[in-house]
């Protein structure tokens, strides 16, 4: 999915989006999965269309739209960008060099199931423990991505001066 437009609010004039992404697809599929076998179940309880269908809507618009529109994120040459919401939204923005610690979780069942874990990135004097990106496909890749960026980002101000 491209976030262009949201991310062209968001940005400064010479800024680069190095790479964005969202919540994983395995992650979206296997639980919209369940939904549609939870759907297909309450036809017996139910014993009417109307409930199952409803059920099998409404997890076809949260897991095949909602979530992937509403959890954006992206790397630029500056900054992480974490975008959440659709109607009402939430901007983070955590420059590089205040990242102190960015951390990676694959739990058991989502490693298996899912396919995805989460991304911890933690800043000086965070309270909560840091802004944590959820249910993301390939997590340690992702930190091998961010690393590389914080690295170059750090070097090449470093030669500013």
């Amino acid at each position: 999915m491209n976030y262009d437009r949201i991310w062209q609010k968001i940005i400064t004039p010479g800024e680069k989006i190095e790479y964005q992404f969202s919540i994983g697809n395995r992650y979206l599929f296997f639980y919209w999965l369940l939904w549609l076998f939870i759907s297909m179940g309450s036809i017996v309880v139910y014993q009417s269309p109307p409930v199952p269908v409803l059920l099998f809507l409404g997890a076809t618009f949260f897991y095949g739209f909602y979530l992937r529109i509403a959890n954006a994120y992206a790397f630029t040459d500056h900054r992480v960008l974490v975008h959440r919401g659709w109607l009402s939204t939430n901007l983070v923005s955590i420059d590089y060099d205040k990242i102190t610690n960015v951390t990676v979780e694959e739990p058991f069942f989502t490693k298996i199931f899912t396919g995805t874990g989460s991304l911890t990135i933690s800043t000086a004097g965070s309270i909560d423990g840091g802004v944590q990106l959820k249910h993301i496909s390939k997590p340690y890749q992702l930190k091998q991505i961010l690393d590389n960026l914080m690295t170059k980002y750090r070097v090449n101000s470093s030669n500013k001066y």
